[in-house]
């Protein structure tokens, strides 16, 4: 009997995932997987939870969550092989949609039977592993203003008025960008670092990424007011992104982003990121998913 553990994270996405996590469970016990269930309250929780069941032989890991939550689990299992699969339930899971993984549990049972495994590149930044996109400026603080308010499961039209309000009053800030090494930018802007194609909201910023090339992307928006931001936006919203010279697209395994000023936000994987400066460096193959 293969030993499994499903994470699950009870505030990520609409009421609906609770069902679908019981008829997933249901179907884990009828094809004989000795299966237990951990609900996620805390990063300290979480990191003490996956250490249990790693000591105690768990062979599959699978988290019922958004990208925040896929991040915590796959921060504690980068680099081991124990696989793990995704069972969307966020707002947007992001990484779940560019590997085609369903919300459905019958299709999640049937990947798990069919054990087909990728490995995928994560980003370390700082202590921390990305696993999809991280930003540096107004969409990190937009994520710090949802997540100051955040009281149960979130929507998208939950961004709609910190989206308006982060854009009409938002400073814009200097960086300063590295990329293997060498300085690539310096002034004011938007980073945004990908090692997926899609991005959230449906905007087109990463067209080129890929999850397993052993290299991040890096696109940085020039922008220093507020009708440079809107243009460079419906650029992105439309697909159109080369339109413009002021968007910069690199590639490289170390990215470092600084800046002199003071209280940039940052987000990792639709949560509050760090503080700067970002250190970043590829892990290729770092993390073992299961796909369909």
């Amino acid at each position: 009997m293969k030993k499994a553990c499903l994470l699950d994270n009870p505030i990520s996405g609409s009421h609906i995932h609770f069902t679908r996590v019981k008829e997933l469970l249901a179907l884990l016990k009828e094809n004989e997987f000795d299966i237990t269930y951990e609900t996620l309250y805390s990063l300290e929780q979480t990191r003490n939870a996956i250490d249990f069941h790693i000591r105690n032989g768990c062979e599959l890991f699978i988290v019922s969550g958004g990208d925040g939550t896929v991040r915590s689990v796959a921060q504690h299992l980068a680099d081991t092989s124990i696989p793990l699969l995704i069972f969307p339930s966020g707002n947007e899971n992001l990484l779940a949609a560019q590997l085609g993984l369903s919300p459905e549990p019958s299709e999640a049972m049937r990947a798990i039977l069919r054990g087909k495994r990728k490995n995928i590149d994560v980003a370390q930044i700082n202590d921390l592993i990305c696993i999809a996109v991280a930003g540096v400026g107004v969409d990190a603080s937009i994520v710090h203003h949802v997540h100051r308010k955040r009281k149960g499961h979130i929507r998208t039209f939950d961004y709609v008025w910190p989206t308006i309000k982060t854009f009409m009053s938002y400073r814009h800030k200097t960086i300063e960008v590295r990329v293997d090494e060498q300085k690539v930018y310096h002034g004011k802007a938007l980073a945004f670092i990908g090692n997926i194609s899609r991005y959230g909201g449906g905007f087109k910023i990463f067209q080129e990424a890929v999850c397993d090339d052993s290299l991040l992307d890096i696109v940085i928006f020039e922008c220093s007011n507020l009708l440079q931001l809107l243009y460079l936006f419906i650029l992105a919203m439309t697909g159109r992104t080369e339109k413009s010279s002021r968007i910069h697209r690199f590639k490289g395994k170390k990215i470092t982003i600084e800046t002199p000023c003071e209280n940039m936000k940052t987000q990792i994987d639709g949560d509050p990121g760090p503080e700067m400066p970002l250190n970043i460096k590829i892990i290729p193959a770092g993390l073992c998913l299961l796909t369909p």
